[in-house]
């Protein structure tokens, strides 16, 4: 105590007083209460600076991944939109090639009616006129029909050369007897009686049994009228009613009989 009198001997007395308490235990223990909450207030700092970079870390963590997700979003709408335009492109072509197909459907549709009325055209085609039925070829129908146009006009003329056209052409075509009896009219037509009669009676000697037959041979008895021959003109219209009885025509020449005047009676040779 000497000692540490002697030492502090030129201090002030309040120093020695600081000293004092300094020195007792109980500043001991307010010291040492001060140093551990220097520490732990330390400790929490660093825990809580820790704790901050570690939430920091996480955040950058999170951040980069959002950002990776946003990043992959923008991608996968790309993709998704690239896969949008194509497949917008493929309905687009898909489009066009089946209106192609339906074009070329279409041609081949056509081109084939067109080669199977080609075809039709050049068959045989069956034909029924005047109650008989045969077959004849386009050219052969041609050259029987128009002639028959020309009739219907009243051109007599080009009607009569057109049927003969057809007969020489096709001089066992199913249309003879009808182009006879039409052949008939057209001369008739033209005044031509001798040769009216002439193609009536073709009709009648080659096809007796021909549905125009009757109406044939009532036009060989008008025949005979206009060239003013009575008795012929009888003659034809009591056969007509003797052959076809039962037909039109024989009707209408027993109504012209009873409008004709009486056949005179030829002189008896005298022995």
């Amino acid at each position: 105590m000497r000692v540490v009198s002697s030492l502090f001997a030129p201090l002030r007395p309040w120093a020695l007083v600081l000293f004092s308490v300094l020195c007792s235990p109980v500043a001991h223990a307010g010291l040492f209460e001060d140093d551990e909450a220097r520490r732990a207030i330390l400790e929490l700092r660093q825990q809580r600076t820790q704790d901050s970079e570690a939430g920091a870390a996480k955040l950058a963590a999170l951040t980069a991944q959002l950002d990776q997700l946003r990043r992959s979003l923008l991608d996968l709408n790309a993709q998704v939109e690239q896969l949008r335009s194509e497949q917008a492109g493929q309905r687009g072509a898909a489009e066009v090639l089946a209106r192609d197909v339906a074009d070329v459907q279409r041609r081949q549709k056509d081109m084939q009616s067109s080669v199977d009325e080609r075809v039709r055209k050049l068959e045989p085609q069956a034909i029924t006129l005047d109650g008989k039925t045969f077959k004849v070829d386009a050219d052969e129908k041609r050259d029987f029909e128009e002639p028959l146009g020309r009739l219907r006009a009243a051109d007599f003329a080009a009607g009569a050369a057109g049927l003969n056209g057809l007969l020489q052409r096709y001089p066992n075509t199913g249309y003879r007897e009808s182009a006879w009896y039409w052949l008939g009219n057209a001369y008739y037509g033209l005044r031509d009686y001798k040769e009216s009669i002439t193609a009536f009676k073709r009709l009648l000697d080659n096809a007796p049994d021909h549905a125009r037959a009757p109406e044939a041979l009532l036009s060989i008895a008008n025949c005979f009228g206009e060239l003013k021959d009575n008795d012929a003109t009888r003659k034809a219209l009591e056969l007509l009613i003797k052959q076809y009885p039962q037909t039109e025509a024989a009707q209408a020449a027993r109504d012209r009989l009873l409008t004709m005047p009486a056949a005179a009676s030829k002189p008896r040779k005298s022995r």
